[in-house]
């Protein structure tokens, strides 16, 4: 029996390791989730709901799906993809 993994696992694998690479790398910088607003306490990437998580950005569904599709859009536009969660091409976008 072989364990190597197929086409599509491959590249699901490398994802999840990419994001949880910018989680680790999110916990370095910050000690609340930097999408967080402390005073209203509401979460930026929701636009304005209220945060079930109080900041805590560890298993945060909001916080995954984000990385997720910054993921999706650096790989799509053919760019290399960033070692930390601080570079710009992870919290702004792809230019």
């Amino acid at each position: 029996m072989s364990t190597l993994p197929r086409k599509g696992e491959e590249g699901r694998d490398s994802k999840r390791q990419w994001i949880q690479r910018m989680i680790r790398s999110a916990k370095l910088h910050h000690k609340i989730c930097p999408f967080y607003d402390r005073k209203k306490r509401f979460c930026f990437l929701r636009l304005g709901e209220k945060c079930i998580f109080d900041g805590k950005f560890d298993n945060c569904p909001v916080f995954i799906e984000f990385l997720e599709k910054r993921y999706d859009e650096i790989t799509a536009a053919g760019k290399p993809l960033p070692n930390d969660f601080e570079d710009p091409l992870v919290q702004f976008g792809v230019t």
